[in-house]
């Protein structure tokens, strides 16, 4: 056996105590160690008035290999496409509810997804209605003449839809997804036949919270407890309103009353947001589906979340990630 000199074993050592050190201090991630789940705010606008620099609400959940797309409004796959992650390598949709600001982007993700040949079949769950939503969205697509080798394969063959109930837990990989209905639709006639999903993503390492759209609501309140993270929807009913009148300025001022009671009632004040994260007891809060420009939020928002929570509170922008 050959002998060790006496700076070889000090090389050694040093490398033995980098090793230990590694495997002891907090922030140093082992390769075997849990990878932490991100968040990505893809569209942040409140929807559904168009935008020309914000897309409407979507969101990227990564956690270890996985890529699961949350919410899927107008100009999600682009987003995606900005993010790094290709079609290909989404194999997994999440919905809240069913306003087309949070389904807008499904038809372009089914379609492209369908012309360049994507391995393996989409999985997409969502309330009640989701499965009637992708059906006629397919029944859609079949006009389109053939592209390329597959063109000739039936577009229901690759995806498949799991409706979503209050209450529900399911797996997607190593993240357990658990849904709890919200109060998005309290106040709208005929409300009780629709559902609106909350969702809790516990990953290896971490909690997130999600609102989807929602107002106040005990059960959102249980589902975020103790969350690392809660990514909350944020509201100004008078902005909101205003933005409306100035799209629409021929709109009878009794819809425009009836509009008001769904940005009150359906939605989270500023207030609101934080007697929510403030009563869950959430590590962290993320502001999105934000109807007021990312550059005045801090002065028209942030007080009255801070005068309820006193934790850590950001306003997303569009491909943050947290």
């Amino acid at each position: 056996m050959t002998a060790v000199t006496p700076r070889e074993a000090r090389i050694f050592s040093i490398m033995i105590g980098t090793a230990a050190l590694a495997l002891s201090v907090p922030g140093i991630v082992r390769a075997n160690s849990p990878v932490q789940a991100t968040w990505t705010t893809l569209g942040t606008n409140s929807g559904p008035i168009p935008s020309s620099d914000r897309f409407e609400p979507a969101n990227l959940l990564r956690a270890g290999d996985q890529s699961i797309l949350v919410d899927a409004g107008d100009g999600a796959s682009v987003q995606l496409a900005r993010a790094g992650v290709p079609l290909t390598a989404l194999h997994t949709i999440i919905i809240s509810h069913l306003h087309f600001d949070h389904t807008g982007g499904l038809f372009a993700i089914l379609g492209e997804r369908l012309q360049m040949l994507a391995p393996g079949v989409l999985t997409i769950y969502g309330p009640a209605g989701t499965r009637a939503t992708v059906d006629g969205l397919i029944a859609g697509m079949t006009p389109s003449p053939p592209s390329g080798p597959r063109g000739q394969v039936n577009p229901a063959q690759t995806v498949r839809v799991i409706e979503v109930r209050d209450g529900d837990a399911f797996d997607v990989g190593a993240v357990r997804v658990t849904a709890a209905a919200n109060s998005h639709y309290d106040a709208t006639p005929g409300g009780a036949a629709h559902v609106s999903l909350s969702y809790r993503f516990d990953a290896p390492g971490r909690s997130i919270a999600y609102t989807g759209d929602t107002g106040p609501s005990a059960k959102v309140e249980k589902l975020a407890y103790r969350a690392d993270l809660l990514v909350s929807e944020i509201f100004d009913p008078d902005v909101a309103l205003a933005a409306v009148k100035k799209a629409r300025p021929e709109l009878d001022p009794s819809v425009l009353a009836e509009v008001r009671v769904h940005f009150e009632r359906e939605h989270l004040t500023t207030e609101q947001v934080g007697e929510l994260a403030a009563r869950a007891g959430v590590g962290e809060l993320v502001l999105t589906h934000n109807p007021i420009s990312p550059d005045r939020t801090e002065e028209l928002m942030r007080p009255g979340i801070a005068r309820e929570y006193q934790g850590t509170i950001r306003f997303a922008r569009d491909l943050d990630t947290f």
